[in-house]
C-alpha cells in the first residue's frame, strides 16, 4: 500500500461513502469497478467480494464472478481465517456451488466470530444455516419402505377412498382422494413423511405421521401441481417437518417468516386432527410405531401469533366460535382473531 495510514483511512471513508451512494442506486456493477481500481485492504477485499456475490445473484452466468470472489479470498485467507463476514461469504459461495456440507463448516466458524450486535450479519448466518442443515436432512431422508407404503395407501383406500397420485418430491408422494358422497372435498394425503419415527420414551410406543390436507370439492388442479399455491404450502410444511428436530405430533406449529406466497396472508401452519373422520381411522398400526394422519391447518400470521400464547385447542374453539369452517381449507376465509363473534 502506498500512501500512509492516515492518508488511506481518509481514502477509505470517502470510498465507502461512494460505495454506499451506489448501493442505494442498485449500480452493482460500478460498485465492482470502482473496488477493482482501487487500493484494497481486508474491509474493502469483503466489500468487493460482498458486491460480487450481489451481482452473481442477478446474472444468467454467476460462476465469474464467484470464481474472482474466490480468489479475492484467498488473497486475504489469514485476516480471513477468525473474521465472521470472510467465513460467511466463503460458505456462501460454497452453498451456490452446491458444496452444502462445505458451506455448512464455513457458516458454523463464522457463527463463532459473529457479534449479535451486527444484527443483520448475525442473522445472514443463522438463516443461512439453518438452510443448509435443512438440505442435509432432507438429503438423508429415505422416506417409507415399500412395505409400509403399500399398508398406508391401502389404509387410505379402505378409510378416505380411492387415490390417485398427484406428485413426488424427496422420496415424499402426495395423494389426492376425489370428493365422496361422504367427504365432499378433495383430501391430499402424504405418504413417506412416517419414515420420520419419534420414538417413544419409556415404554410408550414409537409415533410417526401423515399429513392430509383437504380442499374445496371444485379446486381446479393445475397440469404441473406444485405450482398450486396449496400444494405448494404442504410441500413446504412437509419438507419442514422432516427437517425439524422437534418431535411432530398434535398441535405442531410453524413459522415460515417470509410467508408461503406473496398473494395470500398465510405464514404459519399448524397439525389437527382429522375431525371429519373417526378416531380409527386417523391412526394405524406401522411396525413398532403407531401412526397419525394429522391434518394440515394454514394460520394467519394474527392467529400464528395467538398460537404462540395459547394451546391448540384454545385456537381450534376461536375457529368454532367465530364459526370459520376448518375442512376444507379456503384460502379467502376469515382470520379468526379479527373476526366478530356472530350473536
Amino acid at each position: 500500500m502506498d500512501m500512509e495510514k492516515k492518508d488511506f483511512i481518509e481514502y477509505k471513508k470517502e470510498l465507502l461513502g461512494k460505495i454506499d451512494a451506489l448501493y442505494q442506486n442498485q449500480e452493482l456493477f460500478k460498485v465492482i469497478n470502482l473496488l477493482e481500481n482501487s487500493d484494497l485492504d481486508f474491509d474493502l477485499c469483503n466489500e468487493l467480494v460482498r458486491a460480487y456475490i450481489n451481482a452473481a445473484n442477478k446474472t444468467s452466468d454467476p460462476y465469474s464472478l464467484f470464481e474472482k470472489a474466490n480468489l479475492l479470498l484467498d488473497r486475504f485467507s489469514l485476516e480471513g481465517k477468525d473474521n465472521a463476514k470472510h467465513q460467511f461469504y466463503r460458505g456462501y459461495i460454497l452453498f451456490k456451488q452446491g458444496l452444502i456440507e462445505d458451506s455448512k463448516i464455513r457458516f458454523e466458524r463464522a457463527l463463532r466470530f459473529a457479534s449479535v450486535s451486527d444484527g443483520r450479519l448475525f442473522e445472514q448466518i443463522t438463516t443461512m444455516l439453518a438452510n443448509v442443515n435443512s438440505m442435509i436432512e432432507l438429503a438423508a431422508f429415505k422416506g417409507q419402505s415399500e412395505e409400509h407404503r403399500n399398508l398406508i395407501l391401502e389404509h387410505i383406500r379402505k378409510n378416505f377412498g380411492e387415490y390417485q397420485h398427484l406428485c413426488s418430491f424427496d422420496n415424499v408422494e402426495i395423494y389426492r382422494v376425489p370428493p365422496t358422497d361422504k367427504h365432499d372435498y378433495n383430501l391430499l394425503v402424504s405418504v413417506g413423511l412416517s419414515g420420520k419415527v419419534i420414538k417413544g420414551i419409556d415404554g410408550a410406543k414409537d409415533e410417526c405421521v401423515e399429513l392430509c390436507f383437504a380442499l374445496p370439492k371444485d379446486y381446479k388442479f393445475n397440469p404441473e401441481s406444485k405450482s398450486n399455491f396449496e400444494v405448494f404450502l404442504m410441500i413446504e410444511v412437509i419438507k419442514h417437518l422432516i427437517s425439524t428436530k422437534d418431535n411432530i405430533g398434535f398441535g405442531y406449529y410453524l413459522e415460515k417468516d417470509t410467508g408461503f406466497s406473496s398473494r395470500t396472508a398465510f405464514n404459519g401452519a399448524m397439525l389437527v386432527g382429522l375431525g371429519d373422520y373417526e378416531k380409527s381411522q386417523q391412526i394405524m398400526e406401522l411396525g413398532n410405531a403407531e401412526l397419525s394422519f394429522l391434518e394440515l391447518l394454514p394460520l394467519r400470521p394474527m392467529e400464528l401469533n395467538f398460537r404462540k400464547s395459547h394451546s391448540a385447542l384454545e385456537l381450534l374453539e376461536l375457529f368454532k366460535e367465530r364459526l370459520v369452517m376448518i375442512t376444507p381449507f379456503i384460502s379467502t376465509r376469515d382470520d379468526v382473531c379479527n373476526v366478530v363473534p356472530k350473536i
